[in-house]
C-alpha cells in the first residue's frame, strides 16, 4: 500500500509496484541524466534502464495525465524520445526550455584566450512534455453535433442556388448569414448561431425552409444540450492544461547555487508552474526521482498531494526536512 505525501526511501521501480493503476494526475520527475555529475548518475544501459521506469509511469498515469521528464543531454534525449515513441502509448505534447541566464558563461574563461573551447556553453535544460492524448478528437466529435441543423439550413440554400451573399442581401444584413450556415470564418466558434425568427420567415418567402420555426427551434436546443454533454465529458476525460499568463515555453528562472543541497536541484518556481499548469488542487503528484524534495515541495505550495521515491538516504532525509520546513510555513520560492 502507498501513503500519499511522503518520501520513500527506495528504487522507483520497486516503490512503484505499489502504486495502483490510473491513480496518478501528474508525472513530474528529474531523473539521471547519464552525464556524470556524480557516482548516481553514471547508468550502465541508461536507455534500457529508463524504459523501465518509463513502463511504470505509463502504468500509474491516469488516461488523462500528463508526464514531464527532464534532461539536458541532446543525443540521450533524441534516444529516449524514440523509445517512448516505440514503445509507450506517451503523445509527445510539446517542451519547455529553461534557461538559467549567462551566469555560468562569464565564470568560464575568455574564449579568446582558451583554443579548446569548440562549443556553445550550456545554459539550458529540457523539460519534455507528454500526455496520452492529442488534440483532434474535439475538433471532430462536436462539429457533427450540428450536422442536422446545418445540412437542412444548406441544403435549402442550395436548392435555391443561393449564396451566403444572396442570404445576407435577402433577410438586410451585412455579414450575419455566415453565422446560421457556420461557414468560415465563423466555424471557429464553439457552435452555429441559431437564426431568429424573423429572418426565417424571409427566408421562408422564398418558398423553400417550409419547416416549422419551433420544430427547428426545438430540434437546434437538442444538438446543443448533446453538444454541451460532449463537451462537459470532454474535458472531464482530458489532460488538464490551466494557461498561465505568459505561455511559451522558455523559462527564465536563475538557478542559484547558494543554498542548492543537490547537484541538479531545479528552483520551486519552476516545479509549481508545471505542477499548477498540469494537475487541478488536490490532484497526485508522483516524482520516481525526488532528491532533495522540490517537486514535494511545489505540491505543499499549491496544495496537492506527492508520491516520491529517493534512493539515497542523505537526499531523502534533506527532502524532508525541507518538506518541514515548507509546512511549518517557510516561504520557499527560489530553490
Amino acid at each position: 500500500m502507498i501513503e500519499l505525501n511522503r518520501i520513500y526511501n527506495e528504487d522507483c521501480l520497486e516503490g512503484m509496484k505499489r502504486i495502483p493503476d490510473g491513480s496518478v494526475d501528474l508525472v513530474l520527475t528529474d531523473p539521471p541524466y547519464n552525464i556524470g555529475k556524480a557516482k548516481w548518475d553514471k547508468i550502465p544501459n541508461y536507455i534500457e534502464w529508463c524504459g523501465k521506469w518509463l513502463i511504470e509511469c505509463q502504468r500509474v498515469l491516469k488516461d488523462n495525465g500528463s508526464f514531464y521528464w527532464w534532461h539536458n543531454d541532446m543525443v540521450q534525449i533524441a534516444q529516449l524520445m524514440e523509445w517512448i515513441r516505440a514503445n509507450t502509448r506517451f503523445v509527445f505534447n510539446s517542451f519547455i526550455v529553461w534557461d538559467k541566464g549567462d551566469f555560468r558563461a562569464l565564470a568560464w574563461k575568455n574564449p579568446s584566450e582558451d583554443n579548446n573551447l569548440r562549443s556553445w556553453f550550456n545554459t539550458c535544460e529540457y523539460c519534455l512534455f507528454y500526455t496520452f492524448q492529442d488534440e483532434t478528437g474535439l475538433e471532430q466529435i462536436l462539429p457533427a453535433c450540428f450536422e442536422p441543423y446545418l445540412d437542412y439550413m444548406t441544403s435549402e440554400k442550395n436548392a435555391l442556388g443561393m449564396n451566403i451573399k444572396s442570404v445576407n442581401e435577402l433577410t438586410g444584413y451585412a455579414s450575419i448569414a455566415s453565422h446560421w450556415f457556420w461557414q468560415e470564418p465563423q466555424r471557429r466558434q464553439p457552435q452555429p448561431r441559431f437564426i431568429a425568427e424573423q429572418d426565417y420567415r424571409k427566408l421562408q418567402s422564398t418558398g423553400r425552409w417550409k419547416k416549422p420555426y419551433e420544430s427547428l427551434r426545438r430540434e437546434y436546443e437538442d444538438l446543443r444540450y448533446t453538444h454541451e454533454s460532449l463537451r462537459r465529458e470532454y474535458e472531464d476525460l482530458r489532460y488538464t492544461h490551466n494557461l498561465d499568463t505568459n505561455h511559451n515555453n522558455v523559462w527564465r528562472s536563475q538557478e542559484r547555487n547558494n543554498g542548492k543541497q543537490h547537484p541538479t536541484q531545479k528552483p520551486v518556481d519552476l516545479m509549481e508552474r508545471i505542477v499548477k499548469t498540469s494537475s487541478k488542487e488536490g490532484g497526485i503528484i508522483l516524482d520516481p526521482f525526488m532528491g532533495s524534495g522540490t517537486t514535494a515541495i511545489a505540491c505543499i505550495n499549491t496544495n496537492r498531494n506527492y508520491i516520491g521515491f529517493e534512493l539515497d538516504k542523505h537526499y531523502c532525509d534533506i527532502a524532508n526536512e525541507r518538506i518541514q520546513k515548507a509546512l511549518a510555513g517557510s516561504d520557499e520560492k527560489g530553490l
